[in-house]
């Protein structure tokens, strides 16, 4: 997350951060998210009525990155959210007045999230990635904690590695140009590196933190959540009923990609789906909040029971 931008957001909340309703008479609500598979259940719930069943009127706003919905979320501009957990733990250490209302998506196994470095060159393991440079999409955010967290349980001096910044789309290419010397991709893009060819595997590191990792989750601003609990609550109640039914439809969250994120059925087909429940996962949290201490993405540990409503 852009460090100017979040020590801006304390200043950014707008008075009557109060909801709307519209013609039938629901609660409207502008949900931030980024197009990823991540937010299938958002729009499977959408679909399958489970908001509408709540009185609310869900719109899903897409959004250019987490720092972007956490600012306009903090603002008014959009009541809910959606982010990976590292942002809003780094903002919320520096006092950005954010609640987490439901959980957003836990790491599979597999190449849900994988390290991939250059088919039959030296690395083939993670103590190969010693001295090397790895791309990341964000720098001091969620892959560069995962990667330095899986390299440490596998004996890695992490002062070694070097982290790069480039999107996604562009890996595949900078591996092939050899810009870096290993890429940490997400789906779909992990499945777009393995298709275009000459790759290996070399660490999946969710799973070395825990299984069943907490990646992202929903959230509102604290005077959302003050001024319209009931409101929330209706959310959560949706989301938690939408994050089950992706979780026990498999088909229908692949189904439902192409819709809302530039990827074709053969794609949807093969990706490596997240896992979906509504354990927010709060010990986790704090676990990823130490880790970011450690890393120096923070200082001030924030207050993660206050995060998670609790």
């Amino acid at each position: 997350m852009n460090r100017r931008l979040v020590l801006l957001l304390p200043a950014l909340v707008a008075a009557g951060c109060r909801s709307s309703t519209d013609d039938a008479g629901r609660t409207a609500l502008e949900v931030g998210i980024v197009p990823v598979i991540d937010v299938a259940p958002l729009y499977l719930g959408i679909e399958q009525g489970f908001f509408t069943a709540e009185g609310l009127d869900v719109t899903p706003r897409p959004g250019q990155s987490g720092a972007t919905i956490v600012a306009g979320v903090v603002s008014g501009q959009q009541k809910i959210g959606f982010s990976n957990n590292t942002s809003l733990l780094i903002a919320a250490s520096k006092k950005a007045p954010v609640r987490i209302v439901a959980a957003g998506n836990q790491a599979a196994a597999g190449d849900y999230a994988v390290i991939f470095a250059p088919a039959g060159g030296p690395i083939r393991t993670a103590k190969d990635l010693a001295g090397k440079s790895i791309a990341v999409n964000n720098l001091n955010n969620v892959g560069s904690l995962s990667i330095n967290a899986a390299l440490q349980a596998s004996g890695v001096d992490i002062t070694t590695v070097k982290f790069v910044e480039i999107p996604f789309p562009q890996m595949q290419a900078a591996l092939a140009q050899k810009r870096v010397d290993a890429a940490w991709a997400v789906e779909p893009f992990a499945s777009a590196i393995k298709a275009a060819g000459g790759v290996t595997a070399v660490l999946r590191p969710y799973p070395m933190i825990a299984p069943h990792f907490p990646v992202a989750s929903y959230f509102t601003s604290t005077a959302f959540a003050g001024s319209d609990p009931d409101v929330v609550a209706s959310f959560r109640t949706a989301m938690n009923r939408s994050l089950t039914y992706a979780q026990d439809h498999p088909d229908d969250a692949r189904r439902i990609l192409p819709t809302y994120i530039e990827i074709g059925p053969e794609v949807a087909a093969r990706v490596v789906l997240p896992e979906w429940s509504p354990d927010v996962g709060a010990a986790l949290l704090t676990r990823t909040a130490e880790l970011a201490r450690d890393y120096g993405y923070l200082t001030t540990p924030p207050d993660v029971t206050a995060l998670v409503g609790g």
